[in-house]
């Protein structure tokens, strides 16, 4: 793929409370395995497999 050309990540917003979030792709048969991230004092995590952002909400 050239990086010209690609899509920016999903942002998916997250209550701020959360400490930890999954991530399957979204995409069904088409998606990724389930991963766990934990925010971990971090305001947001990007998947390690789809680039998804998962960012907490300030308010």
């Amino acid at each position: 793929m050239n990086p010209l050309n690609a899509l920016p990540p999903e942002i998916i917003y997250i209550d701020p409370h959360a400490d930890e979030v999954a991530c399957d792709g979204g995409g069904g048969a088409l998606g990724h395995p389930k991963v766990w991230y934990s925010f971990d004092g971090q305001a947001q995590i990007e998947c390690g497999y789809c680039d998804r952002l998962f960012i907490k909400r300030t308010h």
